[in-house]
């Protein structure tokens, strides 16, 4: 029973993600991922500071013995009890520097807090888009093992019938087999994917994620076409503070150049004379100032020119991100467009129209694969470029939400399929030159 509870705890998180909605994924990330975790602590941490940030500091109290003889005999003209206090009073321009700097740094890890939370997002939905285009091409290839299963079918027909060539038979054969190396593949991109989702959120690799859909209105959402980056996105908001905070910086340490002033106050008494009240004040003489304010001033500008020439360069990174993603959206939806309207009914109707010919012995055993070849080409290359919208879609959502440049689309489904169809078109071609 004891096992059975701890196997039900371990596979509690486990059941708790709902892997078939992505924003239930994407939230599960979040609220697990370390990076976010340490991120809010420390803006937590942050804002806490602001309200000692300018406070005075305690006042310090002191009692003591003065001029008391070596032997601990009592001198009574000499010995002196004493008690007394001291504050150190700062000036107030630098306590409300120094509030407003204490200020700047929250908003600084508040800004980014939200920026690495875009970026999150945007990585668990491009894993999880290309894990659900994989599954969807799965199926693709499953539909398209019928249709050969058809095909050899027909072929040995017509071989035992003797119209046909045993060679046709093998070559079908081949065919299927391709499909299987297509198959391994693909389940290979499946495992990669994964591999990005699952750390993710916190999830082993061996996890069982059950297969995927695509969203049904994944393919008819629609992006801005602006390409430059909101005045208050959080990257550049994280530098803006972080330009403002080295202005105040600049100011703390020239204000160091108006020393505070300790203030003590002493009280001594001894026995048979009169009570005695000290008052002093302490001030720092900033004799040093060429080697010990300058440099730090010289320092703090440099820091800050550094911070506003990356404002600039952060803000084009983002305007040529957010541009290739309304380029990508845009090609995207163009080749979806043409490739439902024309290219697969006419790839669907070929391999029907020559599927019947070849049972009927009026064309070759060659059109016949080359029609189905380029058939399941088509259909893969319809998740293709969904998954190319959706990818788009994404990245442009996520720059716009504070995201910064650098999760670029994946590419590697693409490319794997383009590379395996072409393999299996070259394959075909090949044995029909025997």
């Amino acid at each position: 029973m004891k096992r059975v509870l701890f196997l039900l705890l371990i596979a509690r998180p486990l059941f708790a993600i709902d892997f078939h909605d992505p924003r239930a994924v994407v939230a599960a990330a979040i609220e697990k991922h370390p990076a976010l975790t340490r991120l809010r602590a420390e803006a937590d941490a942050a804002r806490e500071a602001i309200g000692a940030a300018g406070a005075l500091p305690n006042p310090m109290l002191m009692a003591g013995v003065q001029d008391k003889q070596i032997d601990l005999s009592d001198d009574e003209m000499m010995t002196m009890y004493m008690v007394g206090a001291s504050q150190r009073l700062v000036r107030p321009e630098k306590r409300q520097s120094q509030r407003r700097a204490a200020e700047l740094s929250a908003r600084a890890a508040e800004k980014q807090l939200d920026s690495a939370r875009a970026a999150i997002e945007r990585d668990v939905l491009l894993a999880w888009y290309e894990v659900a285009t994989v599954d969807a091409q799965l199926a693709v290839i499953a539909q398209v093992r019928i249709m050969l299963d058809a095909i050899v079918a027909a072929a040995r027909v017509r071989y035992e019938v003797g119209s046909a060539l045993q060679a046709d038979v093998i070559r079908a054969q081949l065919e299927g087999s391709d499909l299987e190396h297509e198959i391994m593949t693909l389940r290979g991109t499946r495992r990669t994917a994964l591999a990005r989702l699952l750390p993710l959120l916190e999830l082993p690799l061996h996890t069982e994620v059950p297969a995927l859909t695509m969203p049904a209105e994944a393919a008819r959402i629609d992006i801005g076409h602006s390409t430059n980056p909101r005045d208050d996105h959080p990257a550049l908001a994280l530098l803006e503070a972080e330009v403002a905070r080295a202005e105040e910086e600049i100011r703390l340490i020239e204000l160091e150049a108006k020393p505070d002033v300790d203030f003590e106050v002493q009280y001594g008494a001894r026995r048979f004379e009169r009570d005695m009240l000290s008052v002093t004040a302490r001030i720092e003489l900033p004799l040093r100032r060429r080697t010990n304010l300058e440099p730090r001033v010289r320092e703090a500008m440099l820091r800050r020119d550094a911070a506003r020439a990356r404002i600039a360069e952060v803000r084009r990174e983002l305007t040529q991100a957010l541009g290739e993603a309304v380029v990508a959206h845009d090609q995207a939806n163009e080749k979806m467009k043409f490739h439902d309207e024309v290219l697969l009914p006419q790839a669907q109707l070929a391999f029907e129209s020559t599927l019947a010919a070849y049972e009927t012995g009026r064309t070759s055993f060659d059109a016949i694969l080359a029609t189905q070849s380029d058939y399941l080409r088509r259909r893969l290359e319809e998740h293709d470029f969904l998954l190319r919208h959706a990818q788009a879609v994404t990245n442009y959502e996520a720059l716009r939400k504070g995201a910064t440049a650098g999760g670029a689309m994946s590419g590697s489904a693409v490319a794997t399929r383009t590379r395996a169809t072409r393999g299996s078109v070259a394959t075909t071609q090949a044995m029909g030159s025997m």
